[in-house]
């Protein structure tokens, strides 16, 4: 009786050994488990700042090379691409350009080519959400497609960014009295160099690859504005009273809604005429000769002859 008390306290020490056991290597795998999900929250708190920061930074680049390219002399020949007949800005001020007002010129940004804007790759939208001009080769004339790598803002072609610039209405601008009109200048002048108009540039930036969304429905969401209507125009169309303007979804919100990860950065924009003048001959001390700069306006020798 003896031995089979002994041998079933032997077997009843055993169990409890296992059961240990399996108690430790449970906790371990929940700690692990916790261990890895920890981890891949990290990371993907990680790579969600580096999205952020790379869709910030190409919409930032955007609008700082528009900047430059009317501010800097270097870049004189596409400054007056801008400011001509076809440029983004001087589509909203040319003679007639007045019915403009609310419509917005969206282009795929494409840092890559040797130049930055042309029209014929350019769309023009209406605040109505209908296309006044479609230019390029093809039909996506200023929309970015995500199958043409040409389109990406880098070789490593993850970002694109669809740029749309608009002049808004006079009565959706907050402006103190005369504000728009620099110094110097008749406030009754109907020359488009008297004032300085404003402009509101949106610079979207995405990422297509982190989205499941297809190409097709991408697209669909770069046709929409980047804007309401209520923001850059009010009350009916100019040339069409009949023309409801449009209130439905933005692009951003489009491609929010779809998955696609983005960031726009908006910027209020005023153009303002710098008058810079130029002696050409100085006299008395001076030369008597014309200056340089003169001679590359006049287009004459420093004694006064054609060239």
């Amino acid at each position: 009786m003896k031995r089979h008390s002994n041998c079933q306290i032997s077997h009843s020490q055993e169990g409890a050994t296992l059961i240990a056991v399996l108690l430790f290597l449970m906790l371990i795998i929940l700690v692990g488990v916790i261990a890895v999900k920890s981890s891949i929250t990290s990371l993907r708190l990680a790579t969600s700042e580096q999205v952020d920061t790379l869709l910030l930074t190409s919409s930032d680049n955007t609008n700082k090379n528009i900047e430059n390219i009317i501010n800097e002399a270097k870049y004189e020949n596409e400054s007056v691409k801008l400011l001509g007949p076809l440029g983004f800005f001087g589509y909203f001020m040319n003679i007639g350009a007045t019915s403009n007002r609310g419509d917005q010129v969206v282009f795929c940004y494409r840092p890559r080519k040797n130049y930055f804007f042309s029209m014929s790759e350019a769309t023009v939208l209406t605040p109505s959400n209908k296309s006044k001009l479609i230019g390029g080769a093809n039909a996506s004339g200023g929309f970015c497609q995500v199958n043409n790598a040409e389109d990406f803002v880098n070789a490593r072609q993850n970002v694109m960014t669809q740029v749309s610039v608009t002049r808004p209405n006079t009565v959706s601008i907050p402006v103190t009295p005369f504000g728009h009109v620099p110094l110097g200048q008749s406030i009754t002048s109907d020359d488009a160099a008297s004032s300085s108009p404003n402009f509101r540039i949106h610079s979207t930036s995405f990422l297509p690859a982190l989205s499941s969304a297809s190409d097709s429905e991408i697209t669909e969401c770069l046709k929409k504005p980047s804007e309401n209507a209520s923001a850059i125009a009010s009350g009916v169309d100019n040339d069409d009273t009949s023309e409801i303007t449009y209130f439905g979804e933005t692009r951003n919100e489009c491609l929010a809604k779809i998955g696609v990860p983005a960031k726009v950065i908006v910027g209020e924009v005023q153009l303002e005429n710098m008058n810079n003048t130029e002696k050409c001959i100085k006299f008395g001390k001076g030369s008597g000769k014309i200056s340089d700069e003169c001679q590359k306006i006049l287009n004459v020798t420093a004694n006064g002859s054609s060239k």
